[in-house]
């Protein structure tokens, strides 16, 4: 079981459990990464609803995210690569 933890998003509290002190750090990193974009993007685009900027922001957010999780899997094809290559030369050795 985690700890319960209270995060603060643009004045408003929510209540989490965070399992772990590393993920309550994420979690806070978070809301204080939401709490900046979200008044860089007022007052660049000051016209604009909250409910607006805030999509937009978990959109960067989900759009970032995807671009990750495609690098992640690049970096498990070059290391599966590797790691193939590696068995071929151990394999060549135990055979000299």
């Amino acid at each position: 079981m985690g700890r319960k933890v209270t995060i603060k998003i643009l004045n408003r509290q929510f209540p989490y459990e965070a399992e772990s002190p590393e993920q309550e750090r994420q979690f806070r990193e978070a809301a204080e990464t939401v709490d900046r974009k979200f008044y860089e993007y007022k007052g660049r685009f000051p016209d604009k609803s909250s409910e607006e900027i805030l999509s937009v922001i978990a959109w960067n957010g989900f759009v970032e995210v995807a671009g990750l999780r495609d690098a992640v899997k690049s970096k498990e094809k070059d290391e599966q690569v590797l790691l193939e290559r590696l068995r071929s030369y151990l394999r060549n050795i135990d055979t000299e």
